[in-house]
């Protein structure tokens, strides 16, 4: 062999790009090492074959086509095409495909020079699937460089602010904010720069015609291939009908509080003249004070809509006619439904009121410790929440004779619209009323 022919062979075998020679039937004449871990056959193995063996069959008539037209014509092309490996794995390369004349000009074979672009396919297939979801999205998404100039918008957002694409790209992205907001990009790429996470919030922005639009919107930074942030791209959510349905919620929230209200009024009105004076222990003075526990449950509701309200809140407002020093309050919130929050508020005055005449609280040095804890169970409809009214510092604790008006008000409550039963201590020390209720009834 000649150092040419042996430098000829070095750099036909060690080549990063893989060469094939074949007939002009397709039938491979030699390969390279580097085609053969391309196409995943063995030398040996390639050589009883051809290469319409190894090529899609979606991708053959095309290629074949091509191969035919080069033989005709003379002139070589290139095609990105898939072989299928020995192991069935699909692969896909880009051939540069020529043709091979002898001294006479005719063409004899043909030589192949193959590049494994597997990966770039998926690469640019997974960019097409993610610009298909981004233009077919509701959603309104743009891309915003660091200087806050648009760089893309797709169909929603031609929807959302009504600006068609080629009125966006390039303009600034304040052209959608409401001049009272004007900095808030401002503040959103000067924290993409940085790094920080901007966290999706609801906002607002400007249509085309001057309306403006409520939007939840979320904001990532969009890196290079070096990994360095060159701008954000948003993804905002129209959720204009949402916010007027709560805006007429809470017309309707409000005008139920008004009427509550004066219900409430009323009755209240209704017991005075009926019950005459209310005096400190009249009939009349403690169903004001419950009709009182009521409204004061009622604004708790009030502010959440009538959804719920939280344990320490339905506490705190019970006990709020009492000095604050004389409780210790311990457990864990609980967001309690808007029917249990009116019980546990009646429970709560009845306990603060039999404490107040009798209890602990009538005595400057008497404390009440009021606290609860969650008893898990496996089975859902058993978890249940125990609760603890227990005094200390007052008076004697003695039995009553007989159960007042309160302490069958207490039963009914807890056991009827609290799931839950009532056991009571009267030690010496201080009277300790436990209430465990059903889980779910302050929940569901």
């Amino acid at each position: 062999m000649t150092d040419s022919s042996a430098r000829f062979e070095a750099i036909f075998h060690q080549t990063i790009g893989g060469i094939a020679l074949t007939d002009l039937s397709g039938r491979f004449i030699t390969v390279n090492r580097k085609y053969s871990e391309i196409v995943g056959y063995s030398q040996s193995a390639l050589l009883q074959m051809r290469m319409q063996d190894v090529t899609h069959p979606d991708d053959l008539p095309r290629n074949l086509q091509q191969f035919r037209a080069m033989l005709e014509g003379g002139a070589g092309f290139e095609i990105e095409k898939r072989y299928i490996r020995s192991d069935g794995v699909i692969v896909w390369v880009s051939n540069s495909v020529s043709a091979i004349k002898n001294s006479s000009g005719d063409i004899i074979q043909a030589v192949t020079f193959t590049t494994d672009v597997t990966e770039r396919k998926r690469a640019q297939d997974e960019v097409r699937r993610l610009a298909a979801i981004i233009a077919s999205s509701d959603d309104a998404i743009i891309s915003i460089d660091l200087g806050m100039n648009i760089q893309s918008w797709n169909r929603g957002a031609e929807k959302l602010y009504g600006y068609p694409a080629e009125e966006a790209i390039g303009r600034p992205a304040t052209m959608i904010l409401p001049p009272d907001i004007g900095d808030e990009e401002h503040v959103i790429i000067e924290r993409i720069k940085t790094g920080d996470h901007v966290q999706p919030h609801e906002t607002r922005r400007l249509h085309k015609d001057g309306t403006e639009v409520h939007v939840s919107l979320r904001v990532s930074p969009i890196y290079d291939e070096n990994g360095g942030i060159v701008g954000a791209s948003k993804i905002a959510r129209d959720i204009s009908e949402r916010k007027e349905a709560e805006r007429q919620q809470n017309l309707l929230v409000g005008e139920l509080t008004h009427r509550v209200k004066n219900v409430l009024a009323t009755v209240n009105a209704i017991v005075r003249q009926t019950l005459g004076p209310a005096g400190p222990d009249s009939p009349a003075a403690s169903l004001l004070s419950r009709l009182q526990s009521l409204a004061k449950a009622h604004d708790l509701l009030t502010e959440s809509n009538w959804k719920s309200a939280s344990l320490q809140d339905i506490v705190r407002e019970a006990l709020s006619p009492y000095p604050e020093s004389m409780f210790e309050v311990a457990g864990d919130d609980v967001l309690v439904n808007a029917r249990a929050v009116l019980s546990l508020s009646l429970v709560l005055h009845e306990l603060g009121t039999n404490a107040a005449k009798y209890g602990a609280l009538s005595s400057e040095a008497g404390r009440v410790r009021i606290s609860w804890r969650t008893i898990e169970s496996t089975d859902p409809d058993q978890t249940a929440l125990k609760l603890r009214w227990e005094e200390r510092g007052g008076p004697p604790v003695v039995m009553p004779s007989h159960k007042g008006f309160g302490s069958r008000l207490l039963q009914t409550v807890v056991t009827s619209e609290l799931r839950g039963g009532v056991l009571v201590d009267y030690a010496p020390t201080g009277l300790i009323y436990d209430i465990e209720m059903a889980f779910s009834s302050l929940t569901g």
